[in-house]
This record gives C-alpha cells, sequence and structure tokens, in this order.
C-alpha cells in the first residue's frame, strides 16, 4: 500500500487530543454507539450475504438477524433498499456481494451522520473550549470514527466469500490476519466492480497479494463513501449556520439595544466558508473616496483646490463626531 492510499483512510493520532477532559465520557458514548452499530450492520449483512452465496439456510431462529436487517432497511430509506432489492432479484454472486456491501456502508452511513450531529451540538455548546470552530471540530472526530473501523471491512468481505478453517499447525499470525486468504473472482465482475461477469469462473481464485490489494481497494471505497457524505452533511449544516442571523448579545448598559457577535465558522480545510466579516460602511467607503481623490489632485503633496479642502475637512469633522459617539449637530444659521 502506498503512501498516499495509506493517509487516504488512516488516522494520524488519538481522538483524545483536541476533547476538553469533562467531554470525553460523551464522546466514548458515541465512538461505542459507532461500534455497536458496525457489529450489528456487518454481522447482519454477513450472515445473510454468505447464505446466499454458498446456498446455506440462515441459524436464526430467534430471527434477531431478520429483524436488525429489516430495521437496517427502515434506517437507510426507500431509495437505498430499493436498489438493495434490486441487486438481490439479479441473483448473481457479484450482484449479492455488491447488495450487501452497499446496504452495509449505508447503515454505517446514517449511524455516521447521526453522531455527526451530536458532536455538532456538542461543540458548538462548549466552542469557547475548542480549539477550532465547532463544525470543523464535530467533522475531524467523525471522520476519525469513521477511519477507526476501516479494518472490519476487510474482514467483512472474506467472510462473506470464505470461512477460515481453524488449523492448529498454522501460524498464529496467519489464524489472525488471513494473509494467504486467496478472494473469488465474483467481487471484481461487473455489477460489483469492472470485470465482464463470467458465470464460469465466479469461484476461481485470485493470488494472495491482488487478494491483498482488493481487501483495500473496498476498505478505500468504505472510507471513501462515508467522508463524502459527511463533507456534504457538513457543507450543509454550514450553511444553515450561514443563513441564521448571527447570534446577539443584550448590551451591558441594559438599555435593550444589541450589539453583533460575529460568527465563528471558519473556512480551515472543509470548504465551507460562511460570511462572518462585516461589511465596511458606506460612510466610511465615501470617506476614503474623498482623500483618495484630493490625493489624485495633488499628487506631488501640494494643497488641493478649495472645494477638495473643504469637502475632505467636513468628512474628517463628522468622523471625529460618529467616533465620540454623538449624533452630528446642524450648523447654526447665520
Amino acid at each position: 500500500m502506498s503512501n498516499g492510499r495509506e493517509r487516504l483512510y488512516e488516522n494520524t493520532g488519538p481522538w483524545e487530543k483536541d476533547v476538553p477532559e469533562d467531554l470525553i465520557p460523551a464522546i466514548k458514548h458515541l465512538r461505542k454507539s459507532f461500534e455497536d452499530a458496525h457489529w450489528g450492520c456487518g454481522q447482519t449483512t454477513q450472515v445473510f450475504c454468505y447464505s446466499l452465496l454458498h446456498n446455506e439456510t440462515v441459524d436464526d431462529p430467534a430471527k434477531e438477524y431478520l429483524n436488525y436487517l429489516m430495521h437496517m432497511k427502515a434506517r437507510v430509506g426507500p431509495a437505498a433498499t430499493q436498489r438493495f432489492h434490486e441487486s438481490i432479484k439479479l441473483n448473481t454472486p457479484s450482484a449479492i456481494f455488491k447488495g450487501f456491501y452497499d446496504l452495509y456502508l449505508e447503515g454505517m452511513s446514517v449511524q455516521a451522520l447521526a453522531i455527526f450531529k451530536k458532536l455538532t451540538e456538542i461543540g458548538l455548546a462548549n466552542e469557547s473550549r475548542l480549539t477550532q470552530p465547532h463544525l470543523e471540530w464535530a467533522e475531524a472526530h467523525t471522520r476519525h470514527l469513521i477511519r477507526s473501523k476501516n479494518h472490519v471491512v476487510k474482514i467483512w468481505v472474506r467472510d462473506v466469500c470464505d470461512r477460515h478453517v481453524y488449523d492448529p499447525n498454522e501460524d498464529p499470525e496467519e489464524q489472525i490476519f488471513w494473509k494467504k486468504w486467496q478472494a473469488p473472482m465474483f467481487p471484481v465482475m461487473k455489477p460489483s466492480l469492472y470485470q465482464t461477469y463470467e458465470a464460469a469462473r465466479v469461484w476461481d481464485r485470485k493470488d494472495a497479494e491482488s487478494s491483498l490489494q482488493l481487501l483495500e481497494h473496498f476498505t478505500e471505497h468504505y472510507v471513501l463513501h462515508l467522508e463524502v457524505k459527511l463533507r456534504r452533511a457538513a457543507g450543509d449544516a454550514a450553511l444553515a449556520l450561514a443563513k441564521q442571523p448571527r447570534r446577539d448579545e443584550t448590551s451591558a448598559s441594559g438599555n435593550g439595544s444589541r450589539v453583533e457577535r460575529p460568527a465563528t465558522t471558519s473556512t480551515r480545510g472543509n470548504g465551507y466558508a460562511p460570511n462572518s466579516a462585516r461589511r465596511e460602511a458606506p460612510e466610511t467607503r465615501h470617506r476614503d473616496q474623498v482623500r483618495e481623490l484630493a490625493k489624485s489632485i495633488s499628487p506631488n503633496g501640494e494643497e488641493p483646490p478649495k472645494h477638495v479642502r473643504r469637502l475632505v475637512l467636513a468628512e474628517d469633522c463628522q468622523d471625529g463626531i460618529l467616533q465620540r459617539g454623538a449624533a452630528p449637530k446642524p450648523s447654526a444659521k447665520k
């Protein structure tokens, strides 16, 4: 695996590094919910996918897997469920594999976005104690969460294709990581991937090195699929924030006047940029234009014409009055 691909879906540090200590239990709870969803979605889709690929009956007397599958369909929504059904109806190993793999990823996408929403709320409530704006903070933690479980996808792909038979004489590392596993051909055939579907070759085997590359592909696809949805949700959240009136604070004077407080969302790293800068006041622009006019008329420093001097003086006086907070007084009639 190249360094570029490793950086694409590997975490570079612990998630606790930028979390206030009193928020760690809440973040741990959210991370645990993501792990639970991976177990539920992964195990359910793996059991049913394996049974269809190998023509075996699912051992589910209490209908726990079946109930969870129905729960997954409800959570991912009608569009994703329809795509799943269409894949299963094709009744080829590659289509069955794709149907359950996609359903697995859709289930995890729903959970990741639900966690992102909760992290956004936590970040907003504690933004003054964070090292970055709350939307960026929530997106970064959700992205870390997604990448922390990428190894589970490799296990899922192997387990829907084959069962690793225990061999007491096998090397302990091989028992755990199954590096010599050889993938069947159907995961790379259409509609799963790019190769032409050939029914006679679906159970032909790739070599071990190509099989590891295939596992990396599905792992990378898992990360990209979830992170694209996360990036879109973060952008939508930033857009919604930008449309809201800026949060106001009541003036300390108690007279009911309002003082604007600029929004804290920044543009670092994510491509969303609510406009938190206050626009320059029209009178400021006018005053600057007058002074520029005087400079342009007298570029060498000589005294400008009387009507220009009078205009600059009037603007300076007005500026001084406004800065002192007093309303400009009308000049007395002569």
